[in-house]
């Protein structure tokens, strides 16, 4: 009778031990006969958790203050004299021969070069990694583009149509009279004036950005099978076969 019922203790022991797949099948009481001193085991499920980390990128912005100077000039006077000459003149004439010139027009085309400039659209969107392992690719984030201006520029070769003068000449005389020149001065006031340098200076606000590379931890948690035993009551009805999985 004893070594019966150590055989069935260690079938129920190696049952009960051994590896759950499929997931746990309810289990069903079978009557066997009643045993002295067995341990009863059944499959519990526990949840365990854990933390997977999460990688993210932002970009994180601060507002610097540059120091930007100019030089201005500020004028500084001060009062002083000057001598302040006319000229008086007395007229003295002669015939001299005047080339007399008419103005006569012709067209000629200027070139020159023109900047043209044209604007297109193009998206602009925020990027994430997506795939695993090797095959990570940069790719868009839906909702997050928007379409930006850019502007193309190109110089255009062009031409401008244009009246230019020449001269057309005849010799004609004429009576010319030349003043004869004195100087007469007297001393007026006036002031001597400086540039003096003087340098202004303001805090100008830029951004500066730059791209914050992290990991977030993220709780996940899964289900694992436990086997949990205790000694069974003796008795003809409460004693049950191994749980079959």
């Amino acid at each position: 009778m004893l070594p019966t019922l150590f055989t069935t203790a260690a079938i129920l022991s190696l049952v009960t031990g051994a590896p759950q797949y499929g997931g746990v099948q309810p289990s069903h009481p079978v009557k066997t006969a009643p045993l002295t001193g067995s341990v009863q085991c059944r499959t519990e499920y526990a949840t365990l958790w854990d933390t997977e980390y999460k990688e993210t990128e932002t970009q994180v912005c601060t507002t610097e203050y540059e120091k930007v100077c100019r030089t201005e000039t500020q004028r500084l006077c001060q009062p002083t004299t000057r001598q302040e000459c006319s000229t008086v003149y007395e007229k003295q004439c002669q015939t001299v021969y005047k080339s007399v010139c008419v103005e006569q027009y012709k067209t000629e085309y200027e070139p020159y070069t023109e900047t043209e400039c044209s604007t297109q659209y193009k998206d602009d969107c925020e990027y994430q990694w997506e795939g695993y392992g090797n095959d990570k690719v940069w790719a868009p984030i839906a909702g997050t583009c928007k379409k930006n201006p850019y502007e193309t520029c190109k110089d255009v070769a062009k031409t401008k149509e244009r009246q230019v003068a020449y001269p057309v000449c005849n010799d004609v005389p004429e009576q010319k009279c030349v003043d004869v020149p004195r100087q007469e001065c007297v001393a007026v006031p006036d002031q001597i004036c400086t540039n003096q340098p003087l340098q202004k200076c303001q805090d100008v606000p830029r951004q500066n950005c730059k791209a914050l590379h992290k990991k977030v931890p993220v709780r996940v948690s899964r289900q694992v099978p436990k086997k949990v035993c205790q000694d069974a009551p003796a008795g003809p009805s409460d004693t049950f076969a191994p749980e079959v999985i």
